[in-house]
Parts: C-alpha cells; structure tokens; sequence
C-alpha cells in the first residue's frame, strides 16, 4: 500500500504543478524514509542518480539529438519533403502521404517526435491548407506523423527503454523497423482516403523526381548509414550517433546549409533537451529504486500469477494503463515509471522484451498525441495557429492505428522480433 501511496502521490504533484524531475525526487525521498531506507540517505540518493548516467550507450542520447536540431537548423527537411512530394504527390491524397512520408525520413534522422513535428510541419503545413485540406485534419496528420520520431530508429526512447530494461540498442533499432513501416503505411492509406479529392495541381516529369532525389540523395543516405552501420556490427548505435554527427555538420557546412551561428544554435538546444531528459533518467531511477525495496513489482507479478491472468488481458491492461498515464504524464516520464514496474510482469506471461520495447514505444507515441499533454498537439497547434481541441478530434483514428499495433506487436512477436533476429 506504501508503494501506491507514493505513486498517487508523485501523480498529485505533477498535476499540481511541479516539474517531472522534482516529483520523482520528492516521492522517492519520502518513500525510501517511510520504508526505513533512512541510513546514509544523502549519500545512497547521489548513488542511485549517479548510476543512471553509468552507461556509455547513454553517450548515443545527446549525440541523436544533436543530429535533429542541426537537421532542424540546416532546413534539411524541406529537400526531405519536396522529394516526397514529387514521387507521391500526384497521387489522390498526395500531400497527405508526402508529409508522413517526410515525416518517416525525419524520424529515420533525428529520432526526435518534436523535432519531426517542429521541423516537417513548417514545411507541410502551409503547403496542404493552401491546397484545400482541412487546417485540423492537417494538424492532426503532422502530430501523428511526427510520432514515427521514436519508433523508426535511430530513437532516443528506444535508447533509454534499453538501458532501464538491460536490452540491446541494436536489436531493439532493428525490432523498431518493421513496425514503423506498418504504422507508416497506415497512417499513408488513411490519409489517401480522407484526402482522395486532393490532388496536387503541378505536373511532375521523371526529370523533376530525379532532380528532387538527387537535392534530397544526401540527407537520404544518412539513416541508411546508420541502420547499415548498426546491423553490420561495424559501428555500435553511440559510434553511429558520433559518426552521423560529423556527417550533418560537413554537409551542413559544404553545402551552406550550416554556419556557426545555426551550429551554437543547434547545440543549444540539444544541451537543453538532454539536461531535460537526465533530469528525468536521474530521478526516475531513484524512484524505481523506491519501488524495487517496497516490493512493488513482485507484489504485482504475484498477483497476476496467482489470480491466472492471461497474457491478452495482461496486454489489455497494460494498454489502458499506458493510455491513462498518458493524460497526466510527459511521455518519457511515463515511461521510466512504468518499464520498471511493468517489465517483470511481461516475463512472467512471456512477451519478448523487444516486443514489450515496441509495445513501450508505441505506448509513448500514443501519449504524445493524447490530450491534454500531448506535446505533439501543442507544437503543430503553435505552427499553425489552432485550436487544440480541434486537432484532438481528428487526432481519433490515428491514436487507434497506435493501439491496434500495440496489440499486433506483443500477440504476433516476429513483427518486433524478426529482423534482430537475422543480425550478424
């Protein structure tokens, strides 16, 4: 009872106002005291935070978010966007299905939601309301396509699932690929329905489609390098995030994309997002621990083995757990809060862990377009000007695509599974 005292109560301070971090530190703290956790408290704090920053893949972090802000800051995605435009355009819905897939090729970049988002929605935005699409259909496409940002590796979420879940980046990389182009094809054949009386006026010869690819060629071998890098075994996913660096920074530079004002700006900004998300990979820990000495998760799996539930209803539980934390938490938050308690159970019923990473994954991207946090919603509804309760409404199929993948992913393994499977 302890352990869902805390939880409550680190929930209460969140919707109270106060930060994320600062709620997991609190309600950690108070927990480790009520439980008699109390000798040499200060120091065993600094150690449980200082062992979340152990971990050299961690390195990989900073590093992609990096890679997405210098893409940001070098106006990469619209070359990105212009070449899916011009190969899928035409088609009924084409502006439509260029901007997921923009969105799709950002995501296989940055690894970044907002960033995907931010960065493809500036460019899609203007371009599909001047074409007659629906302002909030539009939003809704853009904050749903930007949530391939962490599903379609590189992903910073698939990074910090690995590291909590003691599973390898690589595999769970290549576990989210299969999945990312499922969710993608979806959100592309729905988006061609809704929008099939649209079509985009220009004529696009084969010159203009090998002109586009060519301006775009470079931006476009750089995922393929290091998805090829990762599964040959020649690079880890950190010596990737390093290598793909240096590869935006020489073509930002050769091409005049880059300058180093946009260089210190995009540094920034990834030195901001990173501090934001150890904060929360600090704290977290300390809170998990909490969780671990009270005897939360084995209290759980006890439960669900003694009471027989099945691996359907356990999946369906977690499913609407997700979708409930997803209303009142920060995605990443959410995350680090639950893998720890969750992960044993789905031992215990026999989900693969990189079926349950895809799952957790999956799960986050649902809770970055779930009203009232949903960060994707705020960022394309600040680009355009909107309502979001407007958006939200659209945003309707395009969450349940999410959670019928959640389902798919952890009932049919192989989808996450299979592909890790064939590495060297």
């Amino acid at each position: 009872m302890l352990a869902i005292g805390i939880l409550v109560l680190f929930l209460a301070l969140v919707l109270i106002g106060l930060p994320v971090f600062a709620a997991m530190g609190v309600s950690g703290l108070l927990g480790m005291i009520l439980i008699g956790e109390t000798a040499n408290l200060a120091q065993t704090t600094a150690l449980s935070i200082s062992k979340a920053f152990t971990g050299f893949v961690l390195v990989a972090v900073p590093l992609y978010i990096l890679v997405g802000t210098l893409m940001e800051q070098a106006g990469f995605s619209e070359r990105l966007f212009d070449f899916a435009k011009k190969w899928v355009g035409q088609l009924s819905g084409g502006l439509g299905v260029a901007t997921v897939a923009a969105c799709a090729l950002f995501a296989a970049i940055s690894g970044s939601s907002v960033a995907t988002v931010a960065t493809i929605g500036l460019v899609s935005f203007p371009a599909l309301t001047s074409a007659g699409y629906d302002r909030d259909f539009s939003g809704a496409l853009i904050a749903s396509g930007g949530t391939l940002g962490i599903l379609i590796p590189p992903s910073i979420a698939m990074i910090l699932y690995g590291v909590i879940a003691e599973q390898s980046i690589s595999a769970l990389f290549m576990a989210g690929i299969v999945p990312g182009i499922l969710l993608s094809l979806m959100m592309a054949i729905y988006t061609a329905f809704v929008a099939r009386k649209f079509k985009v006026a220009e004529r696009f010869t084969l010159k203009d489609r090998l002109r586009a690819t060519y301006e775009a060629g470079w931006v476009l071998m750089l995922p393929v390098l290091i998805l090829a890098g990762i599964y040959s075994g020649f690079a880890t996913p950190t010596e990737a995030a390093a290598l793909a660096v240096a590869y935006v920074l020489i073509l930002g530079l050769i091409t005049g994309a880059l300058d180093w004002t946009k260089i210190k700006i995009a540094t920034f900004k990834a030195v901001s997002t990173t501090v934001m998300i150890f904060m929360l990979l600090g704290f977290g820990r300390y809170l998990t621990e909490f969780f671990t000495f009270s005897g939360l998760p084995d209290a759980i799996v006890h439960l669900v083995t003694e009471f027989g539930l099945s691996k359907l209803a356990v999946i369906f539980a977690m499913i609407v757990l997700f979708l409930v934390l997803g209303t009142v938490l920060e995605a990443m938050s959410m995350m680090l809060i639950a893998v720890p308690i969750l992960f044993p159970i789905t031992q215990a019923v026999g989900i693969n862990p990189l079926a349950f990473g895809v799952f957790v994954v999956l799960a986050i991207e649902a809770a970055q377009i779930t009203p009232p946090i949903g960060i994707n919603i705020f960022t394309v509804a600040s680009i355009g000007k909107m309502d979001i309760r407007r958006i939200a409404i659209q945003i309707g199929p395009f969450l349940l695509m999410i959670v019928a993948l959640m389902l798919a992913v952890v009932l049919i393994e192989d989808l996450a599974t299979w592909l890790p499977g064939t590495m060297k």
